[in-house]
């Protein structure tokens, strides 16, 4: 029996060794951006934030100029081909983005604002040029925060606090990123402010303000958001086989 769990325990420690073998892997988006909603008339009253020359992920809305807009909602695009090496699976991902110094304006309704993050029913093409996909853009803002639920930020009275934010995305985040990279399709994240409730007459209820990421289509320098992934070696059923057969020459053995 001594040899039996000795055996054992080396297949163990063997199985677990390849799987702690993980890699990190960051991706930053290749374009952010925003739709808006309709406003108090029903009427839309603000083209989406669809161009590459401006990338900015804030999610509720502001008022620039005496003009306010409607709720905006925002997008994320990642390029996935090529990502994960041959042999690897997905073992967890997050998104990374940042929190800047008063980049959140909210009336905190119950002490907290949520932003949730989603799948979006809309490819990247549809999103980056609705005229020419024939979509009206409200509703593609409909879509955003409205899917699959990939994860969410809170914040709080006592912060937010400046610097990044991390939020840990759901198995069904990892399966459509998946497909997305077999598919060599753009993957997709929409974000929206799930607790907007802003004051009749508030100028101002946004999170993740001031995060201009490109401006008249050069980039910023602000960090981009990203996604980081950390992947492991998918385990070969032929090393499962090779610690069973052991098992079973021992079994062999002590009888």
């Amino acid at each position: 029996m001594r040899r039996t769990r000795a055996l054992s325990t080396i297949g163990t420690l063997a199985l677990v060794a390849g799987a702690s073998h993980a890699g990190v892997i960051e991706i930053d988006s290749f374009h952010t951006g925003g739709f808006y909603g309709l406003d108090g008339m029903g009427m839309p009253t603000a083209t989406p934030d669809n161009d590459m020359s401006f990338q900015n992920y804030f999610m509720g809305h502001s008022t620039v100029s005496g003009f306010t807009t409607p709720e905006r909602r925002s997008f994320f695009a990642f390029d996935l081909s090529g990502a994960i090496p041959d042999g690897e699976e997905i073992v967890s991902m997050s998104l990374v983005l940042e929190n800047v110094f008063g980049g959140t304006i909210a009336n905190m309704t119950g002490g907290m604002e949520v932003v949730e993050f989603t799948s979006t029913s809309f490819a990247y093409d549809e999103i980056a040029d609705p005229d020419a996909a024939m979509i009206p853009a409200i509703d593609i803002f409909d879509s955003f925060g409205m899917g699959a639920f990939y994860g969410d930020a809170v914040f709080d009275m006592d912060g937010p606090l400046p610097g990044p934010v991390e939020i840990v995305l759901s198995p069904d985040a990892i399966a459509d990123a998946f497909d997305a990279m077999m598919l060599d399709e753009t993957f997709m994240i929409s974000g929206a402010l799930a607790t907007y409730d802003p004051e009749p007459d508030a100028m101002f209820e946004f999170v993740f303000g001031l995060t201009d990421v490109v401006v008249d289509s050069t980039p910023t320098g602000f960090p981009v958001p990203k996604l980081v992934i950390t992947t492991a070696p998918i385990p070969t059923p032929s090393g499962v086989l090779v610690f069973a057969g052991m098992g079973l020459l021992v079994g062999r053995r002590n009888r």
